[in-house]
């Protein structure tokens, strides 16, 4: 399964920026009414009001609809939105107090609740993800961080295309602990549904945006074993990627008729000059198909570490499809465990990741 992650992973998105994680209103010219409604308690005279807080004009919050609390406690607002997407039903009283939604088109949310439980409790229903909304508002309200973000990766899991997962995902991750397999799968189950069930939609978007990040924390961290590479040395002997584990491991896809790859050469032997002695070691595999080419490549450039392998197949090479290479120089740095911990470093990433393992 890991291995077949890695194959799939590896080849969909490389990015090198951390997507916003708060853009959640869908963009859409067709329009449909919304309706929220219902009684709260002691609230007679409050104005209600409906915010979309990522649809923002020069910093100013934008109220989709307003209405005011009646003297029997109930309200009612009807308005029209873009479409799914994260907004807030704000209190105009001394607390101000809100509540996260995530509402579509054509839905009819309500309330029965009281001013004083209008966050604790709301009491929720008239929408499939009512009953997720009141246990996290339950969950907010006791400030438990570690239970919320339990809560949210086992409904997460549960209903992936749940639209209260807008609000669900802000709290699957908070901390360096969260970021294990289990929960970045559930993510991306979330982003695959949301794609799915709201296609083309700014959630599904946003969601699969952040997987991108997700990709490439995975990439760096050591969540995948390295698949593994058995080719032929120069002198037509076997040497398998495998063999080497135990070390960090720079394999380093390139070929003598690659020009950046023979520019970024000397950058190479430089770093394995440096730490060599430190348990580091550079396997080199050619995409040649003239063996003699390769010989004297490696000659050359004096590449001078003993890892040199190839099948002389060019782009038919076997590597290609089990790591995707789209073009070279490409490397992958494995751990003494043989996992992956970088992809595709050269130049000075290469070497600032180098200097950070190696720096005591």
């Amino acid at each position: 399964m890991r291995y077949l992650l890695f194959v799939l992973l590896f080849g969909l998105f490389s990015c090198d920026e951390v997507p916003g994680t708060d853009v959640y209103i869908e963009n859409e010219q067709n329009s449909s009414e919304i309706i929220i409604s219902g009684t709260i308690d002691n609230g007679a005279g409050i104005e209600i009001y409906l915010e979309a807080p990522l649809l923002e004009s020069k910093g100013t919050k934008v109220e989709v609809a307003k209405s005011v609390i009646g003297e029997n406690g109930s309200f009612e607002i009807k308005t029209t939105v873009p479409g799914l997407g994260y907004y807030l039903l704000k209190l105009k009283s001394e607390t101000n107090d809100s509540l996260e939604l995530s509402l579509n088109k054509g839905e009819h949310l309500e309330l029965n609740t009281s001013l004083e439980d209008f966050v604790s409790n709301p009491n929720y229903s008239g929408v499939s993800w009512a009953e997720d909304a009141n246990a996290y508002q339950e969950l907010i309200l006791s400030q438990d961080e570690d239970k919320l973000s339990s809560f949210a990766a086992k409904r997460m899991k549960e209903d992936p295309a749940n639209p209260f997962n807008i609000i669900l995902s802000m709290h699957l991750m908070k901390k360096e602990s969260d970021y294990n397999e289990a929960r970045i799968q559930t993510f991306f189950e979330v982003a695959s549904a949301f794609y799915m069930t709201y296609p083309g939609s700014e959630p599904a978007n946003n969601f699969q945006n952040q997987t991108i990040f997700l990709r490439k924390y995975m990439e760096n961290n050591a969540f995948y074993d390295v698949p593994e590479i058995s080719l032929k040395t120069p002198d037509n002997k076997t040497l398998n990627l495998s063999d080497l584990k135990g070390k960090y491991v720079l394999v380093d896809f390139w070929a003598s008729w690659c020009g950046p790859c023979r520019r970024e050469n000397p950058n190479v032997v430089k770093l394995f000059k440096k730490y060599r002695k430190k348990n580091f070691t550079v396997y080199s595999v050619s995409l040649d198909q003239d063996g003699t080419k390769w010989k004297q490549a490696i000659k050359m450039d004096n590449l001078i570490w003993p890892n040199h392998v190839s099948d002389l197949k060019g782009w038919n090479s076997a590597v290609v499809p089990t790591f995707n290479i789209q073009g070279i120089p490409y490397t992958i740095l494995v751990n003494p465990e043989g996992k992956i911990i970088g992809v595709n470093l050269r130049g000075r990433e290469l070497e600032d990741k180098l200097e950070q393992i190696f720096k005591t």
